[in-house]
């Protein structure tokens, strides 16, 4: 399974998996390095925390069982829910999209909380299963292939478990706990909305802004022939309606089910 993830889902469990590791062989270095500390960030310049902290991972070779399903439970969640959305959303988009709000949410963290202390991958586990249950509610997912669950209800339920302490059921409101998973479900649906879901504006949007880094530029109005402007709008309405069977198909079904000409179809206009 792992061998078939795409390159960021990837990279994101090795990451985790490293960070676990090292936390063992030296946890003071993780403590002293990863964390989002507010006041290390911002007036000591350790700008680096702004990306980090996600990646912070605590175990330990007392609670070693505890601690290894604790990282199967986050790798699978990146795994299942963050494979699918990445290989409909491409890699380099999704990448920007997470780093986006990750950096952001440090940023707001920081000043929101600025004695506060932000770490844990509860921002980046419910950027990827808020954005799925975003864009498949009703999408239901084999819970050990026993029984079907509806993706919002996962979604849901995942997240009150990460706000629950592990030494009791009363539900831990600090903003340290509920900021990252709060956040990054946030910026998946905000994302996800201006790209899938408002397709003319977000996806127009981010083809500007690729373009212009890639130094393109689009023909001046004077060499368009006479009506295009019309074509281009129906060629638009029509590519929009065809993702939007597309993406209730993948819903319905799941990607396996799409034929090989639907999956370029989606890859080749989701760019």
């Amino acid at each position: 399974m792992f061998r078939n993830l795409p390159p960021l889902c990837k990279g994101i469990i090795v990451a985790l998996v490293t960070s676990a590791v090292l936390s063992i062989a030296v946890p003071a270095v993780t403590v002293y390095a990863l964390p989002l500390d507010s006041r290390m960030a911002i007036h000591g310049l350790q700008l680096w925390r702004f990306v980090t902290y996600p990646f912070f991972i605590m175990a330990s070779m007392r609670s070693l069982l505890g601690s290894l399903l604790n990282l199967f439970w986050i790798g699978m969640i990146v795994a299942i829910f963050g494979g699918e959305l990445e290989t409909i959303i491409h890699t380099r988009r999704l990448t920007i999209a997470l780093a986006s709000t990750v950096i952001v949410a440090g940023i707001l963290f920081s000043f929101i909380s600025p004695d506060g202390v932000l770490a844990g991958p509860g921002i980046i586990t419910m950027f990827m299963l808020g954005g799925f249950a975003y864009m498949w509610p009703k999408r239901e997912i084999s819970i050990f292939g026993i029984f079907w669950v509806k993706a919002w209800i996962i979604a849901l339920v995942i997240f009150v478990v990460s706000v629950i302490p592990m030494s009791g059921m009363q539900l831990d409101t600090s903003a340290s706990n509920l900021f990252g998973p709060i956040f990054g479900a946030l910026g998946a649906i905000v994302f996800l909305h201006a790209t899938y879901r408002q397709y003319s504006f977000g996806r127009a949007f981010f083809n500007r802004i690729e373009d212009t880094f890639k130094g393109n530029h689009s023909p001046t109005p004077s060499l368009k022939r006479r009506g295009s402007s019309n074509s281009d709008a129906n060629d638009s309405k029509s590519i929009e309606a065809r993702i939007d069977s597309i993406l209730d198909k993948i819903a319905d079904k799941g990607m396996s089910s799409l034929t090989k000409e639907e999956k370029e179809f989606l890859l080749t206009h989701s760019k």
